[in-house]
């Protein structure tokens, strides 16, 4: 008896253990059963290579900001109209940016973004060897997968002011 009831708790450990390490668990929008982002405007990037750029959502105005920047060599952040969903014309370029990281990195505009405008962030490194941006100098950042290291937003008078960027 004492043998029998052993081996039909043993069963029952079995079988619960069995429940919590099979059992699904519940999947949300992304398909993972991650917790969904709060929609308090957080973003967040993954550094898959030694450039990189990320811009969030913007007001509309007369300059955009670069929440982080990475260059592996001295560089500028560049903002291009939408061209047909590829970057366009250049509304402006920030301030020669140092190898390395760099957050909190302004661009003023040479019109006012709309809202509802999408608008491309591009990287361009310093090849002209003086401090000014120059379009026909300074060529945009290659990926190592190929063509240039950019990225559009949109621009929305709803945008959250201060977005944490988590990398």
């Amino acid at each position: 008896m004492t043998k029998t009831l052993g081996i039909l708790a043993a069963l029952i450990i079995l079988a619960v253990g069995g429940y919590f390490f099979f059992a699904p668990l519940p999947a949300n929008d992304y398909g993972n059963s991650e917790p969904a982002p709060e929609a308090s405007g957080d973003s967040s990037a993954m550094r898959a290579e030694e450039n990189m750029v990320v811009v969030s959502e913007q007001r509309p105005g007369m300059s955009v900001t670069g929440s982080i920047v990475y260059l592996a060599a001295a560089g500028y952040l560049v903002i291009h109209e939408d061209g047909n969903g590829s970057p366009g014309a250049i509304l402006g370029a920030s301030a020669l940016l140092p190898a390395g990281e760099s957050s909190n990195v302004r661009v003023t505009l040479s019109r006012a973004a709309r809202d509802g405008e999408t608008l491309h962030a591009m990287l361009h490194f310093e090849k002209g060897g003086n401090t000014t941006f120059s379009a026909a100098e300074d060529t945009p950042v290659q990926s190592v997968l190929g063509g240039p290291i950019s990225g559009w937003f949109e621009v929305s008078s709803d945008a959250p002011l201060d977005v944490p960027i988590s990398i």
